[in-house]
């Protein structure tokens, strides 16, 4: 606590200095073509200290540039232009004597070069911000090389992960999570691969072009593309403590109208051991019920992916994307339960030994047009795609009941065998146009259609000592089929007026829900036709300041494990049991953010307000006094408050800060009929993240979080903490880099949950390997130089890059 206090002050400092800072500064110029003197529309960027990249403009026809609102300090300027020299004009010092600097002229050579179009990619910051998405860029660090989509998204600021690998945005699981703007096809993201990831996407107050789906917004999986020019690669091997072990390739091929891409990695994922203990209080009568357990974890995985565009006309492509990943894992788990009476005496206990093996495979196929339909800015897109995923689980079980004497209740153990097998098939149509009325108006309208089916199939034997053979429990077997379909056409509008950029949205969606309770014969059917508008205002003020308002109008539908209404009674202590009379969840989401973005730091505080009506909370009772059931219940409403403050510092060439605090309180608002009390409580979060540069040496990475208490409808979460690190460093003109990472050094990272109700209490804690070290091997090959790339529209949904451009809004 003491060094990320240290460090988030001195971000403070940071700012101070920079909000007095500013000044009139400018500079400016002209650039022309060296002896016809002709204007050239150059792009030229703007440095800081010669390594900070501030922004970069284009001239205009006159060939004219200019940046103002800079604060006294430094500078460099970059001009460049396709198939011309590059100008790099260094020692630019503005003061309070010369705030102004002016260049007449700047000339740039023509070159006898037939390459293709080309433009000049800086090197991306950790964090940013563009538009209404906050974007952590996965391949400027090292903390996750190894890792999964878990590890990477533990990292990103304002999004949590517990011990069961539930993601949390804000405070809230109502999240949506997408792959390459896609719904996740995945039934874990441990599926994927942290080296496969370019970047993570928060979008926490979408437009209406985004789909509805998620209370606290939507968090976007970039999957990496490698855009450069000829023939690239990277190849990549690890290995970690306690047999873990990864490595994987990815290639690309750019020629003439034709980009191919393919990637495949492969190894093991999490080998831990693990130790949990919890208890229930019981109030009437008064007795409890203690368990205790450990066990161990491990899994492998393969992952494939590939794709092949072809330009068949200028700003018109085709493309098509396919994936494939298959893996499986093991975990086995011994636990004791005791009941015990009034004064703590053993009544009698039971054993039990969960032996756990599983299997997954699934693959994605996709067919997308991307089209320019001509100069003015009309386009044309669509994307169908179509995935199908297979989960298969086996288990175990040997449990046997004594009396308080150590005496078996019976002559031989219950041993029961289960088989779980889930498929589901997802298909998605959109199609989405553009049409703008001048350069600050454009209309965007569309439809998307999303088609899913879960079918969960879940048999259980139980071995019959009479006849020596295992029979079907029809009690405890179940299955289920859940089919969705979900039609949306959306339409906004976005303008500016005296200096603001607005941006009106309106989706309309509608949604059909079966279920079939295929064992009991039970079915049902939800239709419901819901509006989601959505309204973002913003402006710029000169180039360091933004101010951001937005409001949307959010759904959370119930899942196919929160429908299933069967009743699973596989432990005669605790009973399972979805609930099929669930309705969806609706938010009205508020937020007003604020940038500063500055040479020398960016500070971004950014507040939201969510007040959400038919709450989809756990819910659990008791049952002939001892049994505890938990299943879901819609909740009457629940508000949440809070900040987030998010910091980035490079101040000094060899020091780079980032931080995050964020701050949020949750109020459930009191149902009697649903036994949930008035819980209200205060949490919050912070995490700071300093990259050292030390020259050549080496790179090193420091990364601390904590996680306070978090409230639900019937309890609250136990705090937690976690100090990682990592070393990288460069070899062979930085084709080779190795890495070394460390995950929970003082072993402080853990779980709990204490839960209240008017029956009982319930307190559980989960502890595991979370302190792990991996060493990794990053190798680059052809064509490695990443200063340039061709300039073309990289395949994406168009919900994407049309929203960053609407926020730039005149002059930006």
């Amino acid at each position: 606590m003491k060094l990320f206090s240290n460090v988030f002050f001195c971000l403070l400092f940071f700012a101070n200095y920079a909000l007095y800072a500013l000044d009139a500064g400018k500079i400016s110029g002209s650039v022309k073509e060296s002896g016809t003197l002709s204007p050239l529309e150059a792009d030229v960027k703007l440095f800081y200290n010669d390594t900070i990249f501030i922004k970069g403009i284009k001239c205009n026809a006159q060939g004219a540039f200019l940046f103002d609102n800079l604060p006294t300090g430094n500078y460099k300027l970059e001009v460049s232009l396709m198939e011309y020299s590059k100008a790099i004009i260094k020692g630019i010092v503005l003061n309070a004597e010369s705030p102004v600097k002016t260049f007449d002229t700047l000339h740039l050579n023509k070159q006898d070069v037939t390459t293709e179009e080309i433009v000049i990619e800086d090197k991306k910051n950790l964090m940013t911000l563009t538009g209404d998405k906050k974007v952590f860029n996965v391949d400027q660090t090292t903390m996750s090389k190894g890792g999964t989509a878990i590890d990477v998204l533990k990292k990103v600021p304002m999004v949590d992960v517990d011990a069961d690998d539930n993601v949390s945005l804000r405070g809230s699981q109502n999240v949506k999570i997408l792959i390459d703007d896609k719904p996740s096809k995945y039934a874990s993201l441990k599926q994927i691969p942290a080296d496969g990831i370019d970047r993570i996407e928060l979008i926490t107050n979408p437009s209406a072009k985004y789909e509805s789906e998620g209370v606290t917004g939507l968090i976007n999986i970039v999957m990496k593309k490698n855009n450069n020019m000829g023939f690239t690669g990277n190849l990549t091997l690890g290995m970690g403590y306690k047999d873990r072990y990864n490595g994987g390739i990815d290639v690309s091929l750019k020629k003439n109208r034709w980009s191919l891409f393919g990637s495949t990695y492969i190894g093991t994922q999490s080998n831990f051991t693990f130790n949990h203990n919890g208890g229930i209080d019981y109030y009437s009568p008064v007795s409890y019920y203690r368990s205790t357990g450990q066990g161990t974890n491990s899994s492998k995985y393969l992952f494939s992916q590939g794709s092949a565009e072809f330009e068949f006309a200028p700003g018109n492509t085709i493309g098509f994307e396919g994936s494939f990943n298959t893996g499986g894992w093991k975990n086995l788990n011994n636990s004791r339960g005791e009941n015990l009476d009034a004064n703590f005496g053993l009544m009698s206990y039971n054993t039990r030994i969960n032996n756990f093996s599983g299997i997954w495979q699934g693959y994605t196929l996709s067919l997308y047009y991307n089209g320019k339909l001509n100069d003015a800015g009309r386009e044309l897109s669509g994307d169908i795609t179509f995935s199908r995923n297979r989960n298969g689980m086996n288990n175990n079980l040997n449990r046997q009941e004594f009396d308080g004497n150590g005496n078996p209740l019976l002559i031989n153990p219950y041993l029961q065998y289960d088989q779980t097998n889930i498929k589901t098939y997802y298909l998605n149509a959109q199609l989405d146009y553009i049409h703008p009325f001048t350069p600050e108006t454009k209309m965007e309208t569309g439809y998307k259609g999303t088609f899913r089916r879960n079918d969960n199939d879940f048999a259980s034997d139980s071995l019959d000592y009479a006849l020596n053979g295992y029979i079907r429990n029809i009690g405890n077997s179940n299955h289920f089929n859940l089919d969705e379909y979900i039609n949306a056409v959306y339409g906004v509008f976005s303008s500016s007026l005296a200096g603001f950029n607005y941006k009106l949205g309106l989706r309309l969606e509608q949604t059909n829900i079966k279920g079939d309770l295929v064992t009991g014969g039970q079915d049902f059917k939800k239709n419901y036709i819901d509006f989601f508008p959505t309204v973002s205002v913003s402006r710029k003020i000169g180039d360091m300041h933004q101010v951001q308002l937005s409001y949307s109008r959010r759904i959370t539908r119930p899942n196919v494990w929160r429908l299933n209404p069967f009743v699973n009674r596989n432990d005669p202590k605790v009973v399972f049991m979805g609930n099929p009379d669930l309705n969806p969840e609706f938010t009205n989401s508020y937020e007003i953010g604020y940038s500063l973005m500055t040479p020398v730091v960016s500070v971004s505080p950014m507040f939201f307000y969510r007040q959400s009506q038919d709450v989809i909370s756990n819910f659990s009772y008791l049952e002939d006094t001892n049994v505890l059931v938990t299943t879901y219940r819609n909740a009457k409403g629940s508000k949440a408050y809070g900040m987030d403050l998010v910091l980035s510092s490079r101040a000094l060439q060899w020091l780079g800060l980032n931080g995050t605090l964020s701050l949020y309180n949750t109020k459930f608002d009191e149902d009697p009929i649903s036994d949930y009390a008035a819980e209200e409580g205060f949490s919050w979060k912070g995490n700071i993240r300093a990259t050292f540069t030390l020259g050549t040496l080496l790179n090193l990475e420091l990364y601390y979080n904590y996680v306070g208490k978090k409230i639900n409808a019937q309890g609250f979460n136990i705090p937690s903490q976690n100090f990682d690190m990592s070393i990288s460093r460069a070899f062979m003109n930085n084709k080779l880099t190795v890495s070394f990472r460390a995950n929970d050094v003082f072993k402080t990272l853990k779980w709990g949950q204490d839960i209240n109700s008017s029956g009982y209490k319930g307190i559980y804690r989960n502890n595991f390997d979370s302190r792990t070290f991996y060493m990794n091997f990053s190798y680059k090959f052809g064509n490695t130089d990443e200063s340039y790339q061709k300039k073309k529209k990289v395949k994406q949904n168009n919900n994407e890059q049309n929203d960053q451009q609407d926020n730039n809004g005149p002059g930006r």
